[in-house]
């Protein structure tokens, strides 16, 4: 938070000009605890109050184009009002902006600290500088689709890895990305592309941002030393931080699908500094681990009188400089026993207590969380019961905050039908039905169905053939037929729906014993003659009278009776003189 300070000066030559002379020097404090509310929060909820004498519940909203205007929006409306034309100065421009509001005015904070000045801090952090005291290191990360992760892994809910592809589990990795050195300035870590994954940061104080599977809302952190700013807006993501860092800062990914992902990170570091961790210095200072007492934890009662113990650290020490590092290297020195301090002497008395957030009114996208916020009066045996509101001291907590949900694209994700299990007459067809939310929360209600009943007579009609008759003739060659009838295989109705070109032959020929040439009676040796003087009335078997001509038959006089017509006619135009 800034802080700006005023005073009156005379103007120049001693003496005081019309009007008011302020100066505006420019302060600045550690990052706000979780929680509490921002300046400009403080000024909608003081008009507020002013107004209606009540504790007011009003947010600030900050308008891109009017950054410098007091809009503020009641718990329970959307839309924004219009408090004053004017925030007071020193509020930010924005949520994410270094800019200050002056006069109304968004102005320019140069790196010397004066409003307006047009210092900049060169890239090494100095002001005024040219940047050569550092150097640049840029690098990325890639994740490609396929590559099988081997770092810190979860089993979570349903996962959809693409829209023809999902699966009933599927498993959420944090991958390190990179180390971050300790003494880097200017970080910039930023997403190539929005994605369901999650940047995440890890010091080795166990300060972090979205670890451990839990993602943090927006906002400021105090992380390796430095305030590390954390914007996510909508599925893209963004870290930055001024620096420099007191310790290395692990940069890593939490990936939540199997899809092609990429980040892009810079720092500055000095220039005597390597950036390489493959690089060998030429000479390693040597170093010593020993237990300290690093700091006090909190006080084991309220009031009344209570301890509180050191807290007791591993503590590497090298060329006089001490840091805190795991206690497993301090296994072979005997750990000392934490110190006691009394505290908290003063009598008890009534204090707020604040319950646990409840859950966000949104599923998906901003919304609001309450708790129970209570005045209670504690004991020094640490019971407490619940008084009234009047007799605890201070503000009273926030029982209302804005919150943002992650349930986002909850919907059923159905495939194809497959076919009818019956290609002749009713029966069902399938598909499968996923939640496309990877926790697998979706509204049970709107599941569609992933069986129906289906209808399919396409294959219903198949030819049917009878048994071969006799042969047309006691010797030499002849014809045999039968029936052929295309029907439904269920009812035995007679259709036209089977397919022409695998219907069965209805016609064959078949042989007998070879005739005698001299005794056959029947045959006829004049053709013309049988073609000409016949009497014909027409043939009297119609249906085989083809077959019989295409056989060549019609020369046996049994089957040119009954075929005259068709036979006569094929002897006139086999006879007809060649012109």
């Amino acid at each position: 938070m800034h802080k700006f300070t005023s005073q009156f000066s005379p103007g120049p030559g001693g003496r005081n000009c019309l009007g008011m002379s302020v100066e505006h020097s420019v302060c600045e404090n550690p990052p706000c605890p979780k929680g509490v509310a921002s300046f400009r929060d403080h000024q909608c909820q003081t008009h507020e109050r002013n107004a209606s004498k009540k504790r007011s519940l009003m947010t600030a909203v900050a308008i891109d184009d009017k950054p410098c205007e007091l809009f503020c929006t009641p718990i329970g409306k959307e839309a924004p009002v219009l408090v004053s034309d004017r925030v007071l100065d020193g509020t930010s421009c924005g949520p994410y902006e270094m800019d200050l509001c002056v006069h109304g005015m968004c102005q320019k904070i140069g790196c010397d600290g004066i409003v307006g000045s047009m210092a900049k801090e060169d890239r090494c952090g100095i002001c005024n500088g040219d940047g050569k005291a550092c150097k640049v290191v840029k690098g990325g990360f890639r994740h490609t689709k396929g590559m099988v992760a081997t770092s810190h892994c979860k089993k979570v809910a349903t996962c959809v890895l693409a829209k023809e592809r999902t699966v009933p589990t599927c498993f959420s990795c944090y991958v390190e990305a990179a180390v971050i050195p300790v003494g880097a300035r200017r970080i910039r870590v930023v997403e190539d592309k929005p994605a369901h994954s999650f940047l995440a940061l890890k010091d080795s104080n166990k300060k972090s941002i979205n670890s451990d599977w839990k993602i943090e809302l927006p906002g400021d952190f105090l992380i390796a030393g430095t305030t590390i700013r954390y914007v996510r807006r909508g599925l893209w993501e963004k870290i930055s931080a001024k620096g420099p860092t007191k310790m290395p800062l692990h940069l890593m990914v939490l990936l939540f699908h199997d899809q092609n992902y990429e980040i892009h990170y810079e720092y500055t570091i000095p220039v005597n500094h390597s950036a390489d961790p493959q690089s060998q210095p030429q000479k390693q200072p040597e170093s010593f681990y020993i237990w300290t007492h690093s700091g006090w934890e909190g006080c084991s009662v309220q009031c009344g009188g209570g301890g509180r113990k050191t807290i007791v650290s591993c503590t590497r020490i090298i060329n006089k400089t001490m840091t805190i590092v795991n206690d497993s290297y301090c296994q072979h020195v005997l750990r000392p026993e934490p110190q006691i301090r009394q505290c908290n002497f003063h009598p008890c008395q009534a204090r707020w207590m604040a319950g646990d957030w409840g859950s966000c009114s949104s599923t998906c996208g901003r919304g609001f969380q309450h708790r129970e916020v209570t005045c209670i009066f504690q004991l020094q045996n640490g019971t407490y019961f619940s008084t009234r509101d009047f007799y605890c001291l201070g503000h009273k907590p926030a029982a209302i905050q804005g919150c943002e949900g992650w349930n986002c694209l909850s919907i059923w994700e159905a495939s194809e039908w497959s076919k009818c299990s019956s290609n002749c007459g009713q029966g069902t067809k399938r598909r499968t039905v996923t939640c496309s939310n990877f926790q697998g929360k979706c509204d049970v209600a709107t599941r569609p169905r992933e069986e129906e009943e289906c209808e399919d007579h396409s294959e219903c009609y198949e030819w049917k053939t009878g048994d071969w008759a006799k042969c047309s003739a006691t010797c030499g060659k002849g014809l045999q037929s039968r029936v052929v009838q295309c029907m439904h295989r269920v009812t035995g109705r007679h259709g036209n729906e089977c397919p022409t070109l695998s219907k069965p032959a209805a016609y064959k020929q078949c042989h007998g014993e070879a005739c005698n040439e001299k005794i056959n009676v029947n045959a006829i040796t004049s053709p013309r003659l049988a073609a000409l003087t016949y009497k014909c009335t027409g043939d009297q078997w119609t249906v085989y009278c083809l077959v019989i001509r295409e056989q060549n038959l019609c020369q046996d006089m049994r089957w040119y009776q009954r075929c005259c017509q068709t036979c006569r006619d094929f002897y006139a135009n086999k006879l007809q003189p060649k012109s």
